[in-house]
């Protein structure tokens, strides 16, 4: 391995892990604002999350490319992906501050073996038999979760809905191309006017956050925005110098910093029952992981006859 080759390697773990832990850390900043309702918090997120987009393409000289973007891009498909954005968020914020930070854990943890389903349903894609064996165990945990309240509810909407929306967003994300700040600032920009609205509307109604009245939550309302950029930016450095394997390890770091936290910080009950939901969960998650490493060993064996 050359050495310019390594340097890329060490470069892509540090972005592709500060992005995770950070993207994992998310209860952390959410739940001091429990108070504030999860629509007003999504509505913020994506107020400040723009602000600090368009402070970041001005600074590094992108603001140019927006405006390019604007002329060549498909709008039907950037609104889409606008849509299941907001409902991912929504979502997510709406599990962290109704103390159910390990569904949304779950979520997370089914989510690319959900990507595999939705692919083979939409696209017709081909499916190894490993996969078949890690959709099945998924399919196991969500199964039973439903048949068992696990205090939660008897459907487990929010662990689903994580997972569609993962998978969705990653399908129509590819048919928008582009620098991924600048198409990230165009999809919250579609955003920005239903924000307004419902923060406006709060305001009215007199139950809007006022600021200069609590500093901290301020600013952590600010922090949101900018831990909704940082570790996508992050991140798509580290797809660019990573190996996919690496990549495919990295995405579980997220759910399973949710889970520690839900556990020992949040003190989330995970009785016997729910253990062994998460079981067969892993055990998916497992499978998945030896059917990427198993098709990356084969590439490189393929490579390297050449």
């Amino acid at each position: 391995m050359s050495n310019q080759h390594s340097t890329e390697i060490k470069s892509g773990i540090l972005f592709g892990l500060s992005a995770t832990l950070l993207w994992g850390s998310y209860p952390l900043w959410y739940k001091p604002l429990g108070n504030i309702d999860s629509w007003q918090l999504l509505s913020w997120r994506v107020l400040f999350a723009e602000i600090f987009l368009v402070l970041l393409l001005f600074i590094t000289s992108r603001h140019k490319s927006f405006f390019k973007l604007l002329h060549n891009v498909s709008f039907k498909n950037v609104a889409i992906v606008s849509f299941i954005l907001g409902a991912w968020w929504f979502i997510y914020i709406y599990g962290i501050v109704t103390n159910r930070v390990l569904e949304v854990a779950l979520g997370y943890f089914i989510s690319p073996i959900m990507s595999m389903a939705v692919s083979r349903i939409v696209f017709k894609e081909k499916i190894s038999a490993l996969q078949y064996a890690a959709m099945a165990f998924a399919a196991l945990g969500v199964v039973l979760m439903a048949l068992h309240s696990l205090s939660w509810t008897s459907i487990p909407w929010i662990p689903l809905s994580v997972g569609f929306c993962f998978s969705f967003y990653a399908i129509f994300k590819k048919k928008v191309s582009g620098d991924l700040l600048v198409v990230q600032s165009l999809e919250i920009l579609l955003l920005l006017p239903i924000a307004v609205g419902i923060l406006g509307w709060v305001f009215l109604q007199g139950e809007g956050h006022l600021f200069l009245t609590n500093y901290t939550v301020d600013l952590l309302l600010m922090a949101t925005g900018v831990i909704t950029v940082l570790p996508l930016w992050w991140y798509n450095i580290a797809a660019k110098q990573l190996p996919l394997i690496m990549l495919s390890f990295l995405q579980f770091v997220t759910p399973t910093c949710n889970f520690l936290l839900g556990i020992f910080v949040y003190h989330e009950t995970l009785d016997p029952y729910k253990l062994v939901v998460f079981m067969f969960i892993w055990v998916g998650v497992a499978i998945f992981m030896l059917d990427a490493i198993v098709k990356a060993r084969i590439k490189n064996r393929l490579a390297a006859s050449k």
